[in-house]
């Protein structure tokens, strides 16, 4: 073998391993072609289902590839998270989820994994809560609900998106410092919570302020569970319940998120920083802003970075192990 035909095979070597590190570079960054399992952890119509709706073509099109928007509702939001995991070390699946959702899901019930399984990918939007009544309620007013729930212990019934969830806490907090005793009744996400108000199934729900808005011709807010009602368009202008009822009970919302699997994080790295980077252009992208505008729901934005989010869960599952501390049953129904 000559030293010219040596040069040409080493050299048809070396471009050889160039475009090989260039294909699994590219493989290991590029969704073109791979088809995202967007995981949501609740029914359809409900928060996290409709948030994941609206946020999808944005976050697709940044990434440059497809979705199917795929419910796995029940199991204390448990199921869908467990879904993600078992089909997401290659980071085409993700998850819409909930802070303190999440953590109720591992820290109340028997499941095989805990939030060191998942790689926050970032925050969506946050949820205020708000208690919605139907329009033909006799309460005209957040103190007559309260003077009522007094006159008559357990007999209005109240429904929230889960008994894992922040909407619960909000109403256990009420009962304990209001001194009253609601029927509080759980579903399996917020689209059947809010319809057993419409329906007449219960009398009042807990909810967000937007995930809510979806029966807002057939209800009415009489409190908002937060220190300034900042959303009075939406909220039929209700005031903020410690200003209503000179009370001082702890500001309640929940955050709506994205989380990849630890896998997908550790394994595929490149992967994993485009869809951080994917979640916050989408967040930013004018058409889906608009949109969300036109829809009175603009306000509900509220981007975190994985580090915000990673500490929001760290101190959602502290919070938590305090409450179960002082009563293991505290979420038990």
């Amino acid at each position: 073998m000559t030293r010219h035909t040596t040069r040409l095979l080493a050299g048809a070597a070396t471009v050889a391993l160039a475009l090989s590190a260039c294909a699994s570079d590219e493989a290991g960054t590029d969704f073109a072609g791979t088809q995202l399992r967007w995981v949501v952890s609740s029914a359809p119509g409900g928060g996290f289902d409709t948030t994941t709706r609206q946020l999808e073509p944005a976050f697709t099109e940044a990434l440059g590839t497809t979705a199917v928007v795929e419910n796995r509702e029940g199991g204390g939001y448990a199921i869908g998270a467990q879904t993600m995991l078992s089909n997401g070390a290659d980071c085409s699946s993700i998850v819409t989820h909930g802070i303190p959702h999440l953590n109720f899901s591992y820290m109340t019930q028997a499941v095989d994994y805990d939030l060191s399984s998942f790689a926050p990918v970032g925050g969506i939007s946050i949820e205020p809560g708000v208690i919605r009544v139907r329009n033909d309620a006799p309460w005209q007013n957040v103190q007559e609900f309260v003077d009522d729930a007094k006159a008559r212990p357990g007999q209005i019934k109240v429904s929230v998106s889960d008994l894992q969830s922040n909407n619960y806490i909000a109403l256990l907090q009420m009962e304990r410092d209001l001194g009253i005793d609601l029927n509080i009744i759980g579903y399996d996400g917020g689209g059947p919570s809010r319809t057993a108000l419409i329906s007449g199934e219960v009398d009042a729900t807990h909810a967000g302020v937007f995930n809510s808005l979806a029966i807002a011709d057939d209800s009415r807010v009489i409190a908002v569970s937060q220190p300034e009602n900042k959303w009075p368009e939406v909220t039929d202008d209700a005031p903020p319940i410690n200003e209503a009822l000179g009370v001082d009970l702890p500001a309640n919302a929940s955050n709506y998120v994205l989380f990849a699997s630890a896998e997908c994080r550790d394994g595929n790295p490149e992967r994993y920083q485009a869809l951080v980077d994917g979640l916050k252009a989408s967040l930013e992208n004018e058409e889906y802003l608009a949109n969300l505008e036109q829809l009175g729901e603009a306000g509900k934005v509220s981007y975190l970075t994985p580090d915000e989010l990673e500490d929001l869960a760290q101190q959602s599952q502290t919070d938590i192990e305090e409450l179960l501390q002082a009563n293991p049953n505290a979420f038990a129904g």
